[in-house]
């Protein structure tokens, strides 16, 4: 028979199980942030699947051919940027890979200066003339007119681009001037902008459209893409993610994906490890009571 217990002490083994309950909380939070930074720093490329909308969202931009016309929209601000930015960088490398023409624009007062950052990363790696295979031309106030008179000269509505140049007088512009002579319009945007252009420029001239969109707004935008409004659509990081797998080039969105994918699981482990701690206390505490009481008696 094994030796009774010393009257209050629990199980060894409970108690070493109890310990993982009183872990201090700082290894947490030191383990959190490697598990976040480490992936950022050296990406680890795990698996990822692709979903049937971010699958079509590509197939639109695939189907364009050389000198064939893209209308891109930046309608987010700074705060959206580290979700965003992926899927608007993929988008434009896989455009100016296929020799497609960017007529960029935004709806946002905050918008420029990231569609300049990323246009022009995007071009100088592509080896893109401004003018003559991409243009900005910059923000206008009252986007529903914007859409809206676009549909019926896209001059008249940016009489001149970002920089202060006429439109008439930039090659690109000279040449297409309305929606009918666009091939696709992108949107990728952290609010119901979407809906704007799949009823104005969708819905009353035919213009065909892919959106992108932060997570939170993906729910609200999706209903758009099952009906065909949309012809394709990015959700979140994980849609950037998939678009970045699917045009063969991995960036800010699989390392994004990575660092969450390894934090979610440490996390999990940290749960877990926590019930067993909470349970092997318990067991510990209800152990030393009945060997005190065995003790007493």
């Amino acid at each position: 028979m094994p030796a009774p217990l010393a009257a209050g002490r629990p199980p060894r083994r409970a108690g070493r199980l109890a310990a993982l309950g009183r872990v201090d909380r700082r290894w947490i939070f030191l383990l959190v942030g490697a598990s976040v930074a480490l992936p950022l720093l050296r990406p680890l490329h795990l698996p990822i699947g692709t979903s049937r909308e971010a699958r079509a969202y590509h197939a639109e931009v695939e189907r364009l051919q050389p000198g064939d016309e893209m209308i891109f929209s930046f309608d987010y601000e700074p705060d959206t940027m580290a979700e965003l930015d992926p899927m608007s960088l993929a988008t434009l490398r896989h455009a100016f890979s296929r020799g497609v023409r960017v007529i960029a624009l935004t709806n946002y007062a905050g918008g420029p200066g990231i569609a300049l950052r990323i246009l022009g990363q995007a071009a100088s790696e592509h080896e893109r003339q401004y003018g003559r295979d991409y243009v900005f031309l910059g923000y206008n106030p009252d986007y529903s007119a914007t859409m809206l008179r676009m549909g019926e000269s896209i001059r008249s509505t940016f009489p001149t681009d970002h920089f202060g140049t006429p439109s008439a007088e930039l090659p690109l512009l000279r040449e297409v001037d309305r929606y009918a002579d666009i091939e696709l319009l992108v949107t990728v945007t952290a609010s119901a902008l979407a809906e704007y252009w799949v009823i104005w420029a969708g819905g009353r001239f035919g213009q065909r459209i892919v959106a992108g969109n932060t997570a939170i707004q993906a729910v609200l935008i999706y209903p758009y893409y099952q009906t065909g409004q949309l012809a394709g659509f990015l959700g979140g990081l994980k849609g950037a993610a998939e678009y970045e797998r699917l045009i063969g080039r991995d960036g800010a969105g699989v390392r994004g994906m990575d660092a969450q994918s390894v934090a979610h699981l440490l996390i999990v482990c940290f749960i877990v490890l926590g019930n067993i701690g909470y349970f092997a206390q318990r067991r510990s505490a209800r152990a030393a009571g009945d060997a005190a009481r065995d003790g007493e008696a």
